[in-house]
C-alpha cells in the first residue's frame, strides 16, 4: 500500500506549474485542496483534476469548500442555498427539511463527481451564538443542537452515497468565537460542561464522518495556552475521547493569521498534538516546501485507506433536472 506525506496543499493557479508538479512527485501530499483561483470553467477544471491524478494517483483526495450559500469555490455553477435555509424548513417540517437538504447534497455531489472532485468540506456543525464573529452565520444549520445534528447526518450520508467524502468542521466548535480565526486567534472562556452540552454535541452525533477539520480556537477551560489545532489536551480529551471521533483529523489552514510562528514548526506541533493531516491552502510554494520538509524529517507517512477509495469509486446517476425542480419547489413553498 502506498504511503503519502500527511499534508494537504493548494496550488497557485488554473494549471499545475512545472515546479508544482515536481513538488507533488517529490513530496507525495496526501491530498490537494482547490479554491476559486483554480476553478474558472468546467473544462479547465476537469483537465486540472485529471492532471493531478495523473501526477499522483487516481484516488488522491481532491478537496473543495462547496457548502452552498456564500461559501462556494465553483463560481461557474449555481451555489444553491445556505445551511440555515434547511434549518428553517426543518422547524416547519422535519421531513421536508431533510428532503430538501438531501436533494441539494445530491446536486452538489453530482457536480463535484463530474469535475473529478471527490471530497467536500461539509457539513458545518458549529452552533453560532449571538456574539459570534459572523464567519459562521448562515453557514450553520441552526442554533438548535438537535436540528444541527440531524441535518449534519443527512449531509454525511448523502454525500457518501454519491461517492464523495465529507469533512465535518470546525471540530470541536467555532460558534462562540467573537473574532474571525482567519485574522486573529479567538479565545473561548465558556464552562466545559456548557461546551459539551451545546457546541460539542453535533460533532458527537456526526462522528462517523471519515474526516474532520479542527478549529484554531483556544478553549481556556481545557487548554489555556494552545488552540485546538495544536492542543494535545483538546484533541485527546475532547475530540478523540468525548466526541469519540475515530476518523482522520486534519488541521484548518495553517496559513490563517490565528496561528503564529514558523509554518514547519506549526505543522510538526499539530501532528504531535494528534492531528493526522496538515492543511495549507494559499498555494505559496516556498511555504509548502517548508512544511513538507518539516514533515518529511519528523513525521511518519500516512496511507489512503481502502474504505475511502471505495467511497470515491461509488457511481450514482441522478436526474439533475428532477432534483433541482423538487428542491426549488420545497424552497419556494417554505421560505
Amino acid at each position: 500500500m502506498n504511503s503519502f506525506s500527511p499534508f494537504i496543499c493548494g496550488i497557485s493557479g488554473l494549471n499545475i506549474s512545472p515546479k508544482e508538479e515536481e513538488f507533488i512527485r517529490l513530496y507525495k501530499p496526501w491530498g490537494i485542496i482547490l479554491f476559486a483561483r483554480n476553478c474558472i470553467q468546467r473544462h479547465q477544471l476537469i483537465d486540472l483534476t485529471k492532471k493531478l491524478k495523473d501526477i499522483s494517483h487516481n484516488h488522491i483526495p481532491i478537496i473543495i469548500d462547496q457548502e452552498g450559500g456564500r461559501v462556494g469555490r465553483l463560481k461557474f455553477i449555481k451555489n444553491l442555498y445556505p445551511a440555515s435555509i434547511f434549518g428553517d424548513i426543518y422547524i416547519k417540517s422535519k421531513n421536508l427539511g431533510r428532503e430538501a437538504l438531501g436533494l441539494q447534497c445530491k446536486i452538489i455531489a453530482n457536480e463535484l463527481k463530474s469535475l473529478g472532485i471527490n471530497t467536500n468540506t461539509v457539513p458545518v456543525l458549529d452552533i453560532p451564538q449571538f456574539n459570534e464573529s459572523g464567519v459562521i452565520g448562515n453557514r450553520a444549520f441552526s442554533r438548535d443542537i438537535n436540528i444541527a445534528s440531524d441535518l449534519g447526518k443527512i449531509v454525511i450520508e448523502t454525500y457518501k452515497s454519491m461517492g464523495i467524502l465529507t469533512i465535518i468542521k470546525h471540530i470541536p466548535g467555532h460558534g462562540r468565537a467573537e473574532v474571525d480565526s482567519h485574522h486573529k486567534l479567538p479565545v473561548v472562556n465558556s464552562d466545559l460542561n456548557e461546551l459539551k452540552e451545546n457546541d460539542f454535541y453535533p460533532f458527537l452525533k456526526c462522528n462517523h464522518s471519515h474526516l474532520a477539520m479542527t478549529t484554531h480556537i483556544v478553549y481556556s477551560q481545557i487548554d489555556n495556552k494552545n488552540p485546538a489545532t495544536l492542543s494535545k489536551k483538546v484533541i485527546d480529551k475532547i475530540i478523540r475521547e468525548h466526541i469519540d471521533f475515530k476518523g482522520l483529523l486534519m488541521t484548518d489552514d495553517l496559513s490563517m493569521k490565528a496561528l503564529k510562528g514558523d509554518l514547519g514548526d506549526l505543522a510538526k506541533q499539530s501532528i504531535d498534538a494528534g492531528c493526522n493531516l496538515v492543511l495549507h491552502c494559499n498555494g505559496n510554494l516556498d511555504e509548502m516546501v517548508k512544511i513538507a520538509e518539516s514533515l518529511k524529517n519528523n513525521v511518519d507517512n500516512i496511507t489512503l485507506k481502502n474504505e475511502l477509495k471505495n467511497v470515491m469509486d461509488t457511481k450514482v446517476n441522478i436526474d439533475i433536472n428532477e432534483a433541482s425542480s423538487k428542491l426549488k419547489t420545497i424552497i419556494d413553498d417554505n421560505i
